[in-house]
């Protein structure tokens, strides 16, 4: 995979999928699952205020898509689901951010975001940040995880939460790092906290350094790429007395039980990336390995959910 230090934001490709039906019920989570290595980030846009059940997908890739390898993928998941066609070539619609026009789009499309605790802004900004917010400085051309997403937003908010509660955290982990960004917060939290980041793609392990010299957290985090809680760092680092991980249902639901071993008792785990309809399943999976329910954070047809061991 290219570095993304060689990468100029202005290889940078918006790819929309004019899906042929309503993409709903588990078709958003398969469709973005099975897309997510072809591009920087793949979004899911709820287009559905009433039921929250109507997705559209675009990718961002740098450089040209492969739009024969999406839509090979794309058949696949229909195939699986017993569905007729849901994309075809005349469908994928791809827009090159012109240079001159760059910053202008970064400016309006990755513009600075305010949390009830953080300010997340990117080096294109060059204001001060707000009095009372915790700067958070995330690159949004290169990160897995910039902090406008509903789920990234949703593992800011519980941790705040888990502050204002009173808990102190001295060793964390975030799993499925992208960005870093949930490890930078976890030590602007916690300061003196150290924290594991884990992904299994290696180019996020390069996005973590990066935001981590950033914003002055260098000697906090330690970031590996690997395959989930197997990983060597991982390992070795447990127990946790918190984890977070922004991933996705399924994937959380399967990594359930190595979860609950890497956790220390009376550790806090905040799991995002889950639909609405998902989150009892999500739920059960953890409750039923010992985990208690203790937080909810919704936003947007997305939440995130809070467990103590």
């Amino acid at each position: 995979m290219t570095d993304a230090n060689d990468i100029s934001p202005h290889d940078l490709r918006t790819v929309r999928l004019g899906f042929g039906r309503k993409i709903c019920g588990d078709l958003p989570e398969k469709l973005s699952d099975a897309l997510e290595d072809l591009a920087v980030s793949v979004s899911l846009h709820n287009r559905d205020a009433d039921d929250g059940d109507d997705w559209a997908i675009a990718l961002t890739t740098l450089g040209a898509p492969d739009k024969e390898e999406i839509l090979r993928r794309v058949a696949a998941v229909a195939e699986a689901e017993n569905l007729p066609p849901l994309l075809d070539v005349k469908d994928i619609s791809v827009e090159k951010l012109p240079e001159k026009d760059w910053l202008r789009h970064v400016h309006e499309n990755f513009p600075p975001i305010a949390t009830n605790r953080f300010f997340i802004y990117g080096s294109h900004y060059d204001g001060a940040p707000p009095q009372g917010l915790i700067p958070l400085q995330i690159d949004a051309a290169t990160a897995f995880g910039s902090g406008e997403h509903e789920t990234t937003r949703g593992c800011l908010d519980a941790l705040v939460w888990l502050k204002e509660q009173g808990h102190i955290f001295k060793n964390g982990l975030d799993m499925g790092c992208g960005s870093g960004i949930l490890a930078i917060a976890m030590t602007k939290l916690w300061p003196g906290i150290r924290v594991a980041a884990v992904d299994i793609d290696p180019e996020s392990v390069t996005v973590t350094n990066r935001h981590a010299a950033m914003n002055g957290a260098a000697g906090e985090i330690k970031a590996a790429a690997g395959d989930g809680y197997d990983t060597e760092l991982a390992e070795r680092r447990a127990p946790y007395d918190v984890v977070t991980a922004n991933i996705l249902a399924n994937p959380l639901v399967a990594m359930a039980p190595a979860l609950v071993r890497a956790l220390g008792g009376g550790g806090y785990a905040v799991l995002s990336g889950i639909l609405l309809r998902q989150k009892e399943e999500v739920a059960s999976a953890h409750e039923n390995l010992g985990l208690v329910r203790v937080r909810e954070e919704t936003i947007d047809g997305w939440c995130a959910l809070v467990f103590r061991k």
